[in-house]
């Protein structure tokens, strides 16, 4: 199977909220953080860090909360602790090191490296930076006037780049603070995803293909054909660079997702290979966690709601809706009801305000209200295409709903279903049947949890779901069911992970880099 296929992101979530940190610990943590003994480190800006941090206050620039049960874990093998004095030169040398050893190194994102001219990183940050600032105003700062604040960017901010450094880690690697230093202008881009955000490859700001090299675990040298191509969103946030002698610079990294809660890589290896149980596995990368029974959490019920995204996952609104079934569909709403004999195509769009029902090519219903929809089979939806082999159009189980969107002339699709029965089809989108039974009994108890705590965070309530189907919250009958997925599922029945008797955020990625960072590191 092809590894892209099985490569997992980052579950992208909401800020995490400000600490009750003191204010000599809210410096220190943006001075430079603290060694691997507690002591505090100097930050890298040198002349500026008296500007950078007197001049910021503590509300404009969280600092997030430790979070007990996703912290620090070592999963590297050989060498096992290859940071001395968490000096650069260090990290360039341990991302460089293709024969380095870890949980999950078989993977082809286990070691990873790529190379930029001078015209392709200038075009990079030039436009991404203008991106990035848009959306994340407070995470992208300008140093102006003696002073790093939060502006608006003008176009190409940085002009021609004249230097490239990283001023703050943390203890597993993660870079959190990048200095970009350009003719036009200095800036600072905090937290992980920014950092992998504005150095996003994609063609369209490269202005040429840029290919990402993979090297698997005692490798002698990096593969030969490229493991990704153009990515938008750098594969993690653990890597170095240095200059090449033409003025480009060469990136050397490791790991791929954000790098906070369960490497499933390393599940995999554990498992199968060091004979962990997917108790064991749990406990590595969930400290101070216990397993608990789902049905015994106040506010959740047996049914999830899923808001179906467009093809590519890129939307929850849909131009036209196109639903069928090789059963009876029931079609219910305040504006009337329909009964749909099997094999019929149905398609909805939002007309002028209305919601108009199309059974065979002939208007059946017009509404305004919502509607509802329930079948004696599994429901296709024509309109959408996923990975799925096994089938033209993915099936889902459970009822649908279909709203008008808040976007005028556009519908929602919600899919609500048993959540025994939704990770049946989320377990196999998010680990492959080759990782074996005890791997995937691993993310069906993670994905379950993830679920669970999703429900109680209601962040899509004013949509009408609790969760989404990509990777915004986790992948959702994207590839093909599979017998072992099923059994992982059906064994683990009802079992989730609470800390202080609540269910965790269960975070997890696909590829260790060989140090599993801390929440707050991330977020």
């Amino acid at each position: 199977m092809n590894i892209k296929k099985w490569i997992v992101g980052a579950c992208f979530l909401v800020l995490i909220g400000c600490s009750n940190n003191s204010k000599k610990e809210y410096y220190e943590n943006l001075q430079g953080g603290k060694d691997s003994k507690g002591r505090a480190q100097k930050s890298n800006l040198k002349g500026d860090r008296v500007e950078l941090y007197s001049n910021y206050k503590k509300d404009d620039f969280p600092i997030a909360k430790p979070i007990a049960y996703l912290g620090y874990v070592n999963d590297m093998q050989l060498p096992k602790t290859p940071f001395k004095s968490y000096t650069e030169s260090e990290f360039l040398s341990f991302y460089k090191n293709i024969k380095a050893k870890g949980y999950g190194d078989s993977s082809n994102y286990w070691r990873w490296h790529f190379i930029l001219t001078k015209k392709e990183l200038n075009n990079i940050l030039n436009k991404n930076l203008v991106k990035l600032s848009s959306r994340r105003t407070k995470e992208v700062l300008t140093y102006s006037n003696g002073k790093w604040i939060a502006k608006s960017l003008p176009l190409n901010p940085i002009g021609e780049l004249q230097e490239l450094k990283v001023v703050q880690r943390g203890k597993s690697g993660l870079i959190i603070k990048l200095l970009i230093k350009g003719t036009r202008g200095k800036y600072l881009v905090v937290k992980e995803g920014n950092i992998r955000n504005v150095l996003g490859l994609s063609k369209s700001t490269t202005g040429t293909q840029v290919n990402i090299y993979g090297a698997k675990g005692g490798a002698e040298k990096y593969g030969e054909r490229p493991i990704s191509k153009n990515p938008s969103l750098l594969p993690s946030a653990f890597f170095s660079f240095e200059k090449n002698s033409t003025g480009g610079y060469k990136f050397y990294g490791g790991g791929y997702g954000h790098g906070s809660g369960i490497p499933q890589w390393a599940a995999m290896d554990l498992t199968k290979n060091k004979g962990y149980s997917y108790q064991k596995v749990l406990q590595r990368y969930y400290a101070d966690t216990r397993i608990k029974n789902l049905n015994s959490i106040d506010e959740i019920g047996k049914s999830i709601r899923v808001g179906i995204m467009t093809s590519g996952f890129s939307s929850v609104d849909h131009t036209k809706i196109g639903l069928y079934s090789t059963g009876k569909i029931s079609l219910k709403s305040k504006g009337g009801n329909i009964s749909i004999s099997p094999r019929t195509y149905v398609d909805f769009t939002n007309q002028k305000g209305y919601t108009t029902v199309v059974v065979d090519g002939k208007i059946k219903l017009k509404t305004k209200h919502y509607i509802s929809l329930s079948s004696t089979q599994m429901i296709a939806v024509t309109n959408i295409k996923r990975n799925i082999k096994n089938s033209r159009y993915p099936f889902y189980r459970g009822n649908f709903e279909i709203r008008q969107s808040k976007n005028q002339g556009k519908l929602n699709l919600i899919n609500e279903i048993l959540i025994e029965d939704y990770l049946l089809q989320v377990v196999p989108s998010e680990m492959p049947k080759s990782f074996g039974l005890e791997a995937l009994k691993v993310q069906a108890i993670a994905a379950r949890t993830y679920a669970a705590k999703d429900i109680l965070r209601k962040r899509y309530q004013s949509l009408g779901f609790h969760i989404l189907d990509s990777t915004q919250s986790q992948v959702y009958n994207n590839l093909d069911e599979n017998e072992v997925a099923n059994q992982a599922v059906k064994s683990t029945k009802s079992l989730i992970l609470v800390h202080e008797n609540k269910p965790i955020d269960a975070k997890y990625y696909s590829t260790s880099s060989g140090f599993n960072s801390s929440a707050h590191n991330v977020w």
